[in-house]
Order: structure tokens, then C-alpha cells, then sequence
């Protein structure tokens, strides 16, 4: 009888060695999705440009937009955090971006304007520098690109409706 007590409480340690083991390796798993998680959330372009409810309509015909009746223009309009730019990127497709800097921004500092080569957005505060084309960061010291808003086209109206 001692000989199959002393079996099965070997039986026991082991099982309870696998178990642990198993439980500690799930628990490490846990864990480390759980850093893989919170760490891309970090890295994505996160909304650090204040929501503002957008809601435009642009008539293109207007002289005032005219700007953007050829592939390449570019508009600022009001709204948005602190004005919207707006680029005409093809026949009927735009892009609409907050003219926030994105590099301190809780700030108040900085407000994008196109250089005079017509090629990206400068932050007048830090020197940041954006694509026109999709609002990407070129230079920094900027880590997040522009506040992108929704664009549709109406071809014809000649609309733009730009919105969040």
C-alpha cells in the first residue's frame, strides 16, 4: 500500500507540475498580447486635433473655389479645429485635411499653411512638414499626420461635401 501511495503522489506532483506550467505559459501569453495591444494602440495616428463637427458643402463653380476645378488645387476653407485644407487629388476625388499641427497640439500652436513650391503643408509653429497629396508626415519633429475628413464628390453639381 505505501508503494501505490508514494506512485500515485508522484502522479500528482507531476500533473500538478504540467498544469502550473501550462497556466503559467497561458498567463504569459495573456500578457503579452496584452503589451502587443496596448503598444500598437499607441503607435497609430491617434486624434490629438480637438473633434469639431464638419458638415460643408463647396461649390466649385464659385470663383472663390475656382482653385479647384484643375487636378492639384488646393482651397483653405473655415472649419474644422483650425481651418480645412482642401486638395483636389484627381477628377472626382479630394482630400480635406484639419489645418491643426499635430506636434503639440493641446497647445494651441500651429496652424498649416502650403509652401510656395506648392508641394506641402508647413506648420508654422515647429516646421513640420505634410504631404498634400494624403496629409502624411514628412519632416518632423510632427509623429501624426493630418486630421483626414471624409470627402464625397458630386460630379454633376460640381459639390463637395466635406464632413466627419
Amino acid at each position: 500500500m505505501g508503494a501505490l501511495t508514494k506512485k500515485v503522489a508522484i502522479k500528482k506532483n507531476i500533473l500538478t507540475k504540467f498544469f502550473m506550467f501550462r497556466i503559467k505559459h497561458k498567463f504569459k501569453n495573456i500578457v503579452l498580447l496584452f503589451f502587443i495591444f496596448i503598444s500598437n494602440s499607441c503607435d497609430k495616428n491617434q486624434n490629438i486635433v480637438p473633434y469639431v463637427y464638419v458638415n460643408q458643402y463647396v461649390n466649385i463653380s464659385l470663383p472663390t473655389y475656382s482653385s479647384l476645378n484643375t487636378i492639384g488645387g488646393w482651397v483653405y476653407i473655415s472649419g474644422g479645429s483650425k481651418g480645412i485644407v482642401i486638395y483636389r487629388q484627381s477628377y472626382n476625388q479630394f482630400s480635406a485635411y484639419d489645418r491643426q499641427c499635430t506636434y503639440n497640439s493641446g497647445q494651441g500652436c500651429g496652424k498649416v499653411t502650403l509652401d510656395s513650391t506648392n508641394t506641402y503643408l508647413e506648420c508654422d509653429c515647429d516646421n513640420s512638414q505634410y504631404q498634400l497629396f494624403d496629409g502624411l508626415v514628412i519632416q518632423g519633429p510632427a509623429n501624426y499626420s493630418l486630421k483626414n475628413y471624409q470627402s464625397s464628390f458630386n460630379v454633376s453639381s460640381n459639390q463637395l461635401h466635406i464632413y466627419n
